[in-house]
Protein backbone atom coordinates (compact mmCIF):
# COMPACT_ATOMS: atom_id res chain seq x y z
CA UNK A 1 0.00 0.00 0.00
CA UNK A 2 1.25 3.53 -0.57
CA UNK A 3 0.14 6.83 0.87
CA UNK A 4 0.16 9.96 -0.75
CA UNK A 5 -1.28 13.45 0.26
CA UNK A 6 -2.15 16.03 -2.40
CA UNK A 7 -2.69 19.43 -0.89
CA UNK A 8 -4.70 21.34 -4.60
CA UNK A 9 -7.09 20.23 -6.93
CA UNK A 10 -4.34 20.85 -9.36
CA UNK A 11 -2.05 18.73 -7.02
CA UNK A 12 -4.55 15.92 -7.36
CA UNK A 13 -5.12 16.28 -11.11
CA UNK A 14 -1.11 16.01 -11.18
CA UNK A 15 -1.39 12.68 -9.69
CA UNK A 16 -3.61 11.16 -12.21
CA UNK A 17 -1.68 12.33 -14.85
CA UNK A 18 1.62 10.20 -13.79
CA UNK A 19 -0.84 7.19 -13.40
CA UNK A 20 -2.61 7.82 -16.51
CA UNK A 21 0.34 7.69 -18.74
CA UNK A 22 1.35 4.17 -17.37
CA UNK A 23 -2.46 2.66 -17.62
CA UNK A 24 -2.99 -0.15 -20.46
CA UNK A 25 -6.27 -1.43 -21.40
CA UNK A 26 -7.89 -3.87 -19.13
CA UNK A 27 -6.46 -2.23 -16.20
CA UNK A 28 -9.29 -0.69 -13.53
CA UNK A 29 -9.29 1.26 -10.87
CA UNK A 30 -11.72 1.26 -8.16
CA UNK A 31 -11.92 4.53 -6.48
CA UNK A 32 -13.63 4.62 -3.17
CA UNK A 33 -14.07 8.51 -0.72
CA UNK A 34 -16.64 10.83 0.35
CA UNK A 35 -18.74 13.17 -1.67
CA UNK A 36 -16.18 15.74 -2.60
CA UNK A 37 -12.86 13.92 -1.90
CA UNK A 38 -11.87 14.10 -5.44
CA UNK A 39 -12.58 11.40 -7.13
CA UNK A 40 -13.35 13.17 -10.25
CA UNK A 41 -10.63 15.68 -10.68
CA UNK A 42 -8.45 12.19 -9.93
CA UNK A 43 -10.18 10.96 -13.08
CA UNK A 44 -9.50 14.18 -15.35
CA UNK A 45 -5.77 13.65 -14.30
CA UNK A 46 -5.81 10.01 -15.44
CA UNK A 47 -7.81 11.18 -18.90
CA UNK A 48 -4.99 14.02 -19.08
CA UNK A 49 -2.16 10.93 -19.02
CA UNK A 50 -4.06 8.62 -21.24
CA UNK A 51 -4.17 11.97 -23.99
CA UNK A 52 -7.46 12.74 -24.04
CA UNK A 53 -8.47 16.22 -24.45
CA UNK A 54 -12.14 16.57 -23.39
CA UNK A 55 -13.50 17.49 -20.27
CA UNK A 56 -14.15 14.77 -18.06
CA UNK A 57 -16.75 14.87 -16.15
CA UNK A 58 -19.02 13.30 -13.23
CA UNK A 59 -21.01 10.81 -14.60
CA UNK A 60 -23.39 10.77 -11.41
CA UNK A 61 -26.31 10.79 -13.32
CA UNK A 62 -25.61 8.85 -16.62
CA UNK A 63 -23.21 5.95 -15.23
CA UNK A 64 -21.21 5.80 -16.94
CA UNK A 65 -19.07 8.29 -19.77
CA UNK A 66 -17.19 7.03 -22.37
CA UNK A 67 -14.31 8.66 -23.50
CA UNK A 68 -13.15 7.13 -27.41
CA UNK A 69 -9.58 7.27 -27.77
CA UNK A 70 -6.61 4.85 -28.55
CA UNK A 71 -7.49 2.79 -25.49
CA UNK A 72 -10.76 4.36 -24.48
CA UNK A 73 -11.64 5.85 -21.00
CA UNK A 74 -14.93 4.15 -19.27
CA UNK A 75 -15.66 6.48 -16.39
CA UNK A 76 -18.48 4.63 -14.17
CA UNK A 77 -20.18 5.90 -11.11
CA UNK A 78 -22.09 3.79 -8.84
CA UNK A 79 -23.43 6.55 -6.79
CA UNK A 80 -26.95 6.09 -8.03
CA UNK A 81 -27.34 2.42 -8.13
CA UNK A 82 -29.20 0.30 -5.66
CA UNK A 83 -28.63 -2.77 -6.56
CA UNK A 84 -26.35 -5.18 -8.38
CA UNK A 85 -28.19 -6.74 -11.15
CA UNK A 86 -28.28 -3.10 -12.52
CA UNK A 87 -24.46 -3.56 -13.38
CA UNK A 88 -25.82 -6.38 -15.47
CA UNK A 89 -28.40 -4.44 -17.06
CA UNK A 90 -25.60 -1.86 -18.09
CA UNK A 91 -23.23 -4.61 -19.30
CA UNK A 92 -20.53 -3.92 -17.21
CA UNK A 93 -18.42 -6.67 -17.43
CA UNK A 94 -18.13 -6.12 -20.66
CA UNK A 95 -17.00 -2.53 -20.91
CA UNK A 96 -14.63 -3.63 -18.38
CA UNK A 97 -12.34 -5.34 -20.66
CA UNK A 98 -12.25 -3.23 -23.47
CA UNK A 99 -10.75 -0.14 -22.10
CA UNK A 100 -9.56 1.76 -19.19
CA UNK A 101 -11.83 1.84 -16.32
CA UNK A 102 -12.40 4.20 -13.68
CA UNK A 103 -14.90 3.18 -10.94
CA UNK A 104 -16.51 6.24 -8.94
CA UNK A 105 -18.19 4.69 -5.19
CA UNK A 106 -16.53 0.95 -6.23
CA UNK A 107 -17.25 0.19 -2.64
CA UNK A 108 -20.92 -0.15 -3.11
CA UNK A 109 -20.50 -3.38 -5.32
CA UNK A 110 -16.78 -4.23 -4.05
CA UNK A 111 -17.49 -8.12 -5.18
CA UNK A 112 -17.90 -7.22 -8.90
CA UNK A 113 -14.26 -5.57 -9.23
CA UNK A 114 -12.13 -8.05 -10.86
CA UNK A 115 -9.42 -9.33 -8.91
CA UNK A 116 -6.42 -7.43 -10.22
CA UNK A 117 -8.27 -3.64 -9.79
CA UNK A 118 -6.46 -1.15 -7.86
CA UNK A 119 -8.24 -0.02 -5.06
CA UNK A 120 -7.54 3.66 -4.39
CA UNK A 121 -9.28 5.55 -1.57
CA UNK A 122 -9.17 9.13 -1.26
CA UNK A 123 -9.31 10.51 2.44
CA UNK A 124 -10.20 14.00 2.65
CA UNK A 125 -8.12 15.57 5.75
CA UNK A 126 -9.14 19.43 5.10
CA UNK A 127 -10.77 21.84 2.88
CA UNK A 128 -7.91 21.31 0.40
CA UNK A 129 -5.64 18.25 1.37
CA UNK A 130 -6.52 14.88 0.50
CA UNK A 131 -4.89 11.38 0.76
CA UNK A 132 -4.72 8.88 -0.95
CA UNK A 133 -4.74 5.30 -0.08
CA UNK A 134 -3.81 3.09 -3.30
CA UNK A 135 -3.50 -0.42 -3.12
CA UNK A 136 -2.21 -2.28 -5.83
CA UNK A 137 -3.29 -6.31 -5.62
CA UNK A 138 -1.80 -7.92 -8.95
CA UNK A 139 1.49 -7.90 -10.40
CA UNK A 140 0.78 -6.03 -13.54
CA UNK A 141 0.53 -2.74 -11.12
CA UNK A 142 4.57 -3.04 -10.31
CA UNK A 143 5.18 -0.72 -12.77
CA UNK A 144 2.61 1.55 -11.79
CA UNK A 145 3.32 1.60 -8.06
CA UNK A 146 7.47 2.05 -8.78
CA UNK A 147 6.59 4.94 -10.60
CA UNK A 148 4.03 6.27 -8.07
CA UNK A 149 6.36 6.28 -5.44
CA UNK A 150 9.19 7.30 -7.43
CA UNK A 151 7.01 10.83 -8.43
CA UNK A 152 6.27 10.77 -4.32
CA UNK A 153 9.73 11.28 -3.75
CA UNK A 154 10.62 13.83 -6.60
CA UNK A 155 8.25 16.20 -5.79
Amino acid sequence: MIDIETHSENETVALGIVIGKMLAAGDVLALKGNLGAGKTHFVKGIARGMGIEENVVSPTFTILNYYEHTIPLLHFDFYRLEEEYELDDLGFDDYITNGITVIEWAEKFPDRLPSHAAIISIEKSSSMDRIFHMEFNDDKWIHIEKEVKRYVTSR
